[in-house]
């Protein structure tokens, strides 16, 4: 980069006009590209980060609508292993308190007396009433222990089923609990990349400033330089009309700037500096 490229405003005045009409072109080309980027930060690099943005705040609202939702499962869950549970300590109780009263007959041999002494009763072939009564007794007692037997069954049949259920409840908790750590960490995560997304907002909000800054440097830079141009322009007509002055040679035009600038800080002024201010002031009352 050129010394007029890095400070263009500085020395404009030690520039001749090819030089003015390079650094414009210059100017304009970085006018151009400046107007491209801050387009494309507004148009498209804010609204990507923006909609970037709203995607991971749907997803926590998403994720945190099904957390809540496994956290009412679980209590749920446990509701029901709690209530199981219960049953499952009572019909162990029962089990516990009955299962020493369980006759030791066989099952069985229980239901054949049962019958045999049944069909004794129906067939009426008992001998007298004592005989009859020994027959209902042993009907009784036959009676009793099989509907004892078939509770201990009954209850241990259900105490299995219970179990089984409580299992499924258990394996069913251990699913939400891990999907429920799994969100966690996932919402965590996705705070701390929308976090950074709004980190690259500020940043980008930075470069836009930065940019229009750039720019109207530039377009200041650019104003400069056309006026220059204008100046010089308007001498080399001066000098063409007057003196038949060639517009490739402004080594005129920079003595008499030089010249304009020493006459309004006070300097002592040469005849041939004051012949030049004396002709542009006639110059410019024609």
């Amino acid at each position: 980069m050129s010394s007029v490229d890095q400070n263009p405003i500085h020395d404009l005045e030690s520039l001749n006009w090819d030089d003015l009409l390079s650094l414009k072109r210059s100017q304009l080309n970085k006018i151009k590209d400046l107007t491209d980027k801050i387009i494309d930060i507004e148009k498209n690099r804010f609204r990507l980060i923006n909609e970037n943005i709203q995607h991971e705040k749907n997803k926590v609202v998403n994720m945190t609508t099904r957390l809540a939702q496994i956290r009412t499962e679980m209590n749920s869950s446990n509701s029901q292993l709690l209530t199981i549970s219960e049953k499952i300590s009572k019909s162990k109780n029962f089990v516990s308190i009955m299962g020493t009263r369980l006759p030791s007959d066989n099952e069985g041999d229980l239901v054949r007396i049962l019958e045999s002494s049944q069909k004794l009763v129906d067939e009426k072939r008992y001998k007298n009433e004592r005989q009859k009564n020994e027959a209902l007794s042993v009907m009784n007692d036959a009676s009793m222990k099989l509907e004892a037997i078939k509770a201990i069954r009954t209850v241990n049949e259900q105490l299995i089923d219970l179990n089984a259920q409580a299992e499924e409840i258990k394996k069913i908790l251990k699913i939400l609990e891990n999907e429920d750590t799994t969100l966690q960490t996932k919402i965590a995560d996705t705070h701390n990349k929308i976090d950074k997304l709004f980190v690259s907002k500020r940043q980008l909000a930075a470069e836009h400033q930065s940019c229009l800054k750039d720019y109207d440097e530039f377009l200041s830079t650019l104003d400069s330089v056309n006026s220059r141009l204008d100046a010089m322009a308007l001498w080399r007509k001066r000098q063409r009309q007057e003196y038949g002055y060639r517009p490739g040679d402004d080594a005129l035009f920079k003595v008499k700037e030089s010249a304009k600038k020493k006459f309004e800080a006070g300097a002592k002024l040469s005849f041939e500096e004051l012949k030049l201010l004396y002709d542009e002031d006639k110059s410019s009352e024609a």
